[in-house]
């Protein structure tokens, strides 16, 4: 469904967390937006007449969020302003940029692109490498990149007529991180301050990833893994929103949560689902899974039933 004047203005703001449009020619603003969540992933296919978008700091007050934006350019061009730096995004090119901050979006030609939205911790990649990832447009003609668009077009379509299994959601939405942190580390263009350094955490993070079943996983076993004190653990991510500590902590919530909303595992019981997951002390569990989430695992999976 297409949008006009100030339906769409309502549209986009509701949507895009307070975006205003704006003309940059004498056409009327025109506009439609089709949706879906997947757990911390939104995926949208978005398209309308020649505007430019602003999220103002005003909006960033009002409406603040914890995601940045990751836009498909399919049609027409994109030019991202956001302070001092300035992104032009091309046909066949993907963009990444922070909501988290007032940004102007001038959208050229009749455009038409993919956007995915999720926190930048969802992505499992060092800060550093995610800002260096905003500094070009990238190319993606081949690789893990140029499904993007498939699947935004595939999540679309699955909620188009019923909604799709909250299980079932978890597990598309990691295909679309794991399609998006695949396409960013894969570009040699992405220019990193110490390279070193940020290539050392993202082999932590993949060690952490494939051994987060393992009970003995911790921050010792990781710095020893690694051939390093845990004091030089420490200091690798002292730039980052989470310690190791808590990454592995987060890591497996996201995992325990997965097994829980799956469909083969409802007969298991939330204890045994937490264990699988190195949570032996189910109260504590609970709680962590309840901060995190805003309902407890059994309240969530007792709505499934």
């Amino acid at each position: 469904m297409a949008w006009q004047g100030e339906q769409w203005r309502d549209e986009l703001g509701d949507v895009f967390a307070g975006l205003v449009p704006e003309h940059i020619d004498d056409r009327p603003l025109t506009g439609s937006i089709e949706g879906v969540t997947l757990g911390e992933l939104g995926a949208f296919e978005v398209n309308g007449s020649p505007q430019t978008v602003r999220r103002t700091r005003a909006a960033v007050k009002r409406l603040p969020t914890d995601a940045v934006k990751v836009c498909v350019q399919l049609q027409g061009r994109a030019v991202v302003r956001q302070g001092e730096h300035e992104l032009v995004i091309r046909p066949g090119q993907l963009g990444i940029y922070d909501t988290r901050r007032a940004y102007d979006l001038r959208l050229e030609g009749q455009w038409r692109c993919a956007v995915m939205v999720f926190p930048p911790n969802a992505l499992r990649l060092p800060q550093r490498w995610i800002d260096g990832a905003m500094q070009h447009a990238h190319d993606i003609g081949s690789g893990p990149g140029a499904v993007l668009e498939s699947f935004v077009r595939a999540a679309l379509t699955q909620t188009a007529d019923d909604p799709v299994h909250p299980g079932s959601a978890l597990r598309f939405a990691d295909a679309g991180l794991s399609l998006i942190s695949s396409a960013l580390t894969a570009d040699a263009q992405i220019v990193l301050d110490e390279p070193g350094e940020q290539a050392r955490k993202l082999a932590v993070l993949t060690y952490i990833d494939r051994h987060l079943l393992d009970p003995g996983l911790c921050h010792q076993s990781v710095a020893t893994a690694f051939g390093m004190s845990v004091r030089s653990l420490d200091r690798l991510f002292g730039d980052e929103t989470f310690t190791v500590t808590a990454t592995i902590r987060e890591m497996r919530l996201d995992g325990a949560r997965r097994d829980l909303l799956a469909d083969r595992t409802l007969r298991s019981t939330v204890g045994a689902v937490a264990g699988r997951w190195c949570f032996s002390d189910a109260a504590h569990f609970s709680r962590l899974y309840k901060s995190r989430f805003g309902r407890s695992p059994s309240t969530e999976r007792a709505a499934l039933r």
